[in-house]
Formats: C-alpha cells, structure tokens, sequence
C-alpha cells in the first residue's frame, strides 16, 4: 500500500453539501442534454474552489465548464474557461492532465466549428503543452473497477488520470470524496 504525499492543509471534502448539490444538478444538466445551463454551474464552483484556494479542484471544474460550453457551441464562455482551467493545470504541474485536456477540448472545439478557438489555445499553450501520457495499465487482477461517476458529486472518474491514494481508493478531483473500487 503506498501513499502520495498529502498537503498539510489537506480537506478531506472542502465541498459544502450546497456546493456538491450544484455539482449534482450540473452534472444532471449535462446527462438531460443541458449543457449551457451546466456550464455555468460549473465555472460556479470552479470560482469558489479557486477562491478558497483549492486550485487542482478549481482546474478540473473549469475543464468541466469548457466542455458544457464547448457542447453548447458557446465559443467565447468555452475558450475562457479552457484557458482558465490550462493555466492552473499548468501552474500546479498536472502533468498528466494537461495534454489530454488540451488534446480533448481542442478536438471538441474543432469538431463544434469553433477553429477560432482551437488556433487560440494552440498558440497560447501548444508550445507549453507536454506529451500525451502513456496509459496505465494495472497488473492484471491487482485492479478492480472504479465507478465511472464519483458517489458525492456526480463527477466523471478515470482510473488513468485518478489520484490513487492507496491500492484501491482514489480520490474525485473534483470533490475530494474518496472513492473505492468495486
């Protein structure tokens, strides 16, 4: 069992229970095919979370409002917050994240018919952007499956870009709720 190195001012959950209800409801918008209204209930929570300087949280929220945006073909609301959402990916040296997002957002803004958007991101952070990642692969039976979706917040979990905290226990990135595999 191995543990990452924990920050001493470390909340377990540092979501009020009305800020994961948003998280809920956002997370229901995009499901109902709502995007728009979504992303600004994410860019909601990513403000706060940057606010009470939970900045990792904050850059994942503000990925998650690019893509409701980016899904709503709002162009300007998209591009703010991707880039809001790479500056802090990049200032808290999220290494594995950064080029996926980037890689993500820029596909969708194309696809969307926002190039605009796209050429704007590449050249304000193409040059800054690292590598894909390789893809963890687990050894085989040492895994079980992580929920697709954190139980607190509704949030996406990818057990690639996971935080694990031990063995079988990662943590949401966007909430902070530990999350055990099935």
């Amino acid at each position: 069992m191995f543990r990452r190195f924990r920050n001493p001012a470390f909340q377990p959950n540092p979501l009020a229970p009305a800020m994961l209800q948003t998280l809920n409801q956002a997370n229901r918008l995009v499901a109902n095919g709502q995007p728009g209204q979504a992303a600004i209930l994410f860019a909601q929570v990513a403000g706060e979370m940057e606010a009470t300087n939970h900045p990792r949280r904050a850059a994942n929220l503000h990925a998650q409002a690019a893509h409701a945006y980016a899904d709503s073909r709002n162009e300007q609301a998209a591009l703010i917050q991707a880039r809001a959402a790479l500056t802090l990916f990049i200032q808290n040296q999220m290494a594995r994240r950064t080029p996926v997002f980037y890689t993500n957002i820029t596909r969708k803004f194309t696809n969307h018919g926002m190039p605009d958007a796209a050429a704007a991101l590449a050249k304000e952070f193409g040059s800054r952007i690292g590598p894909m990642p390789a893809p963890v692969t687990p050894a085989s039976g040492q895994r079980g499956r992580l929920p697709t979706n954190c139980t607190k917040c509704g949030a996406p979990i990818h057990a690639d870009e996971a935080n694990w905290v031990d063995a079988d226990t990662v943590e949401c990135d966007y909430c902070g709720s530990s999350i055990r595999e099935e």
